[in-house]
């Protein structure tokens, strides 16, 4: 008889929890006949906001168009280098470029996975304007260093939080210390959409204002038919607000149950010739977006767990400088050591907040089972 399989994600259990709420919510927003920029879009904002502890939240389209509205908002443009890490969803870089500016990979540190502080100094030429790094897996990037160096140069910080809601680091949420942040509510995320959607986060009210003009073909406050720039229609509706709106309340304890779910692991996992998630620093915490341990023998593992109806996968398996749309780049991969090794040794094992400890001890069992065979 087959194992039970214990999925990466499992959005089902999720849905079928909050599906009347879900499909209230829904509903009324269709029935409103203001799919676009109404009430639901105005009052997610709102709440968003609050809960990431920033002033201004701008809903758009997608994590991606969030970063390329952010940067947009703050003059980065043709001619401007952006440093970010090569190890992350192409997202992060197709969306430098869709601003005219020019993505400058800076390596990982090698327990984190998150862009390295000193790597980044070590990019900066006359023509960066901007730092994009990137919470990781949930994993808060150390923003404190990377505040003071945008300082010192004076730089720009767009943090992607695609994969860091409600991460802290130094006491301050993702998404609040940098001059921007971009989410992602794609449907696996820990706040997820049931489609794509994302949001912008920043404290700045003139970045606030020009956020929202980019993602509506650039068109002027109060005005109909008159455009300061030129933007792009990157909306998100009305239907996926009040979805959010419903999710968003959860989305505390859900962030709990995924940190008793990564203890639960750690204490599971403990002894074996693996790397587990680091923990976080005193004042920091993550948001577990997936848990991710590093292996030698990573692909037997991986096929291992497969066998066994575990489900697993590797985040990420070719860093973005060995990518076919980047082959003219002409990037050496010894350049990025850490990131070759990540690439190598990854593998993110179930992690969603409705996971049972029976569900846990199952995986560990199997991952065990692999090394005492």
């Amino acid at each position: 008889m087959a194992e039970e399989m214990v999925p990466l994600f499992n959005l089902q259990m999720q849905h079928d929890s909050l599906k009347n709420e879900i499909n209230e919510a829904a509903v009324k927003a269709l029935n409103s006949m203001k799919w676009l920029l109404g009430p639901e879009t105005e009052a997610f904002e709102k709440e968003f906001a609050e809960m990431m502890g920033v002033k201004y939240a701008v809903s758009c389209s997608s994590g991606a168009s969030a970063i390329q509205i952010a940067l947009g908002a703050l003059g980065i443009g043709k001619g401007d280098e952006v440093i970010t890490t090569p190890f992350t969803f192409v997202a992060t870089t197709t969306s430098v470029s869709l601003t005219g500016a020019k993505f400058v990979f800076a390596d990982i540190d090698p327990l984190t996975y998150n862009i390295d502080p000193k790597e980044i100094e070590r990019k900066i030429t006359k023509h960066t304007k901007a730092i994009l790094p990137v919470h990781l897996y949930g994993y808060p990037a150390n923003m404190a260093e990377i505040m003071r160096i945008a300082k010192e140069h004076d730089l720009k910080v767009v943090e992607d939080c695609a994969q860091s809601h409600l991460a802290e680091s130094d006491g301050l949420k993702t998404g609040s210390i940098g001059d921007a942040g971009a989410f992602s509510f794609y449907p696996s995320k820990n706040l997820g959409a049931c489609g794509d959607a994302g949001a912008i986060t920043t404290n700045d009210e003139e970045v606030y204002e020009k956020c929202k003009s980019l993602r509506h073909s650039g068109r002027s406050k109060g005005k109909t038919y008159e455009y300061d720039y030129e933007g792009s229609t990157l909306r998100m509706d009305e239907v996926q607000a009040a979805i959010l709106r419903v999710k968003m309340r959860h989305l505390k304890q859900w962030t709990e149950d995924r940190k008793y779910v990564a203890n639960l692991y750690a204490e599971g996992l403990k002894g074996l010739p693996i790397v587990l998630p680091p923990e976080a620093p005193a004042g920091s915490s993550q948001s577990f977006y997936v848990f991710t341990i590093a292996a030698d023998r990573r692909d037997d593992l991986m096929e291992h767990l497969k066998r066994h109806n575990i489900g697993c996968a590797v985040y990420y398996p070719v860093p973005l400088y060995k990518q076919p749309v980047y082959k003219n780049l002409k990037i050496k991969a010894e350049d990025f050591p850490n990131s070759e090794m990540a690439a190598q040794k990854v593998l993110s094992i179930p992690m969603f907040p409705e996971m049972t400890e029976a569900q846990v001890e199952r995986v560990c069992k199997v991952i065990r089972g692999f090394y005492e065979d």
